[in-house]
């Protein structure tokens, strides 16, 4: 549920927008969810998230972004904390 109120928010595809990131070239790398308190229904979620950090590998053909989220729910407490890491396959030659 909580992933699914990122998803909604659009936030991910608008990061991958600015950083000029095509979505046929991203994977899936990995996913954590720490959850630290119910959301229940009628709850409103709130979800912020950052670029943690941005790595290459195997020559730059590859590229991890890490983002963190965290959310709240509308009285201001940390429901969950999420963090994942999307892999950018970059064509031959680089960009």
């Amino acid at each position: 549920f909580i992933f699914a109120a990122e998803l909604d928010s659009r936030a991910v595809r608008s990061m991958l927008d600015a950083m000029g990131v095509p979505l046929k070239r991203i994977l899936h790398g990995e996913q954590a969810f720490l959850y630290l308190a119910p959301v229940c229904a009628g709850d409103t979620v709130t979800v912020r998230s950052r670029v943690e950090d941005v790595y290459a590998r195997k020559g730059g053909a590859l590229e991890f972004i890490v983002k963190a989220s965290t959310a709240h729910n509308q009285h201001g407490v940390l429901v969950a904390t999420m963090r994942s890491v999307i892999v950018v396959r970059n064509p031959p030659g680089g960009g």
